[in-house]
Order: structure tokens, then sequence, then C-alpha cells
């Protein structure tokens, strides 16, 4: 939580010690750098009002820089498997799943634009959703047709579409470390500056400030490169 009349970021997270935990509070203090990018700018609080799809950006980055650092730090190959057994989990969630939900609801005002849909309607768009993004990735007999009942994104009036900015984030923010691993420290004042103006205009215009191109597909595929070296590297272990 920001509080940028003292120009200082709050934090409360469980903490175990574990590397999940580890994560989270890595993702929470990406947060809070953001929040910092923005105190430093001396932003207004309408321009810090950020959309939805910025505000995972900083946290996505602070995360994947402390994940890198653990693969780097890890000597035992089992512990480099936990560490990306943990983080490719993550990303099929937020990729794969979250992409079944995107299709899901797309379909679902389509067809209640012609008509009202019972439980049995709703529960085959679900499972053909599932079907269209997991492929031959998971048993039929585990496919969740009733994930529409218990998710309350769905259910929020003013929130269409809520699950797509998570997709959107994930690959933004690792589009953004790929574009630093190639541009290195050089990087850093131009990514604080665009954290600080992330309420200020959409992705691509803001991209676009600091000559990164979010409307072309090489951007993403850049992005899915780096998840794509997860699933190689964990292969090979």
């Amino acid at each position: 939580m920001g509080l940028p009349l003292v120009k200082e970021s709050r934090i409360l997270s469980n903490f175990d010690g574990t590397l999940g935990q580890v994560s989270t509070l890595a993702h929470e203090l990406g947060h809070a750098f953001h929040n910092e990018c923005s105190n430093q700018a001396c932003k207004t609080p309408l321009q810090r009002n950020t959309p939805m799809t910025m505000a995972e950006t900083a946290s996505i980055m602070c995360e994947t820089i402390v994940k890198h650092a653990a693969l780097d730090q890890a000597t035992d190959p089992q512990e480099q498997l936990a560490i990306l057994e943990v983080s490719l989990i993550g990303h099929s969630q937020v990729i794969v799943d979250i992409y079944s939900r995107y299709l899901f609801e797309k379909e679902v005002f389509e067809h209640r634009v012609k008509s009202e849909l019972s439980a049995d309607d709703l529960c085959d768009i679900m499972e053909r959703a599932q079907k269209a993004t997991f492929g031959d990735g998971v048993d039929e007999q585990y496919l969740h047709k009733y994930m529409w009942t218990w998710k309350p994104h769905y259910y929020f009036p003013g929130l269409s579409f809520y699950n797509f900015p998570y997709s959107f984030g994930l690959l933004f923010g690792t589009g953004l470390y790929a574009i630093y691993q190639q541009r290195g420290t050089e990087f850093v004042p131009d990514y604080k500056k665009l954290l600080a103006s992330t309420g200020e205009a959409t992705a691509a215009e803001l991209a676009d400030r600091f000559g990164i191109n979010i409307r072309t597909s090489k951007f993403w595929e850049d992005s899915l490169a780096v998840i794509a070296a997860e699933v190689d590297r964990y292969c090979q272990l």
C-alpha cells in the first residue's frame, strides 16, 4: 500500500522462508518500488492512477530478478529444478489457464447478447475454453467445468475480463526484463521513468517513449522466449 503523503509504502505479508514466500515478498516489493518511482517524480494523485494492465509491471520484474538470482546461486541441480518448477507452474496458470478464462468470458458475452444462459451452457463454454488452451496438456477428466461458479472475478460488474491484466502484466514485465538483459544498466533510468508514468498514457504509448514497440509480435515473442528458456533448462535438468 502506497502512502503518498509521507512518500513511503507499507507491506503486510506472511513469511516462512520458503521460496514461494520469498517470491511473494519480491512481488510486493516491486509494487513498493513502483510507488517509490512515482514519489521521486513527484506525481500527482491523478497521475498515479495506474490501469490494471500496468499495475503488475514492477512486481513481475522484481519477481523475475529475484528468481534468476536464486537460480544463479543454486549449485544443486535439484534446487534449481525446484525453483524452475515453482516458476513454470505460475507461468502455466497465468498464460494458459487465464487465457481459458478470457475465452470463456468472451463467449459468454457473445451468447448473452442473444439469450440467457443456463448452468449447463456455462459449463459447456468453460470446458471448450479449457480444451482450446490446454490442448492435450491436461487429461480431459481433470478439466474444471464449474470454474465459473467459484471465481469471484466473473461477478465484478465493473471489471469485465478482470483476468486479462495478469497475463498482460506477466508478459509485459518479462518483456521488459528481456530488454534489460539486452541493454544492461543503461535501461534502468528509462525503466524508472516508465514506472513513474504508468498513470499518464497507455502501455503502448509509454513503451514508445523508450524505444519499445509492443504493437509488434517481436516484443511478446522475446517475452515468451524468457519463459521458453526456463522450460528448456527444466527439461535439461
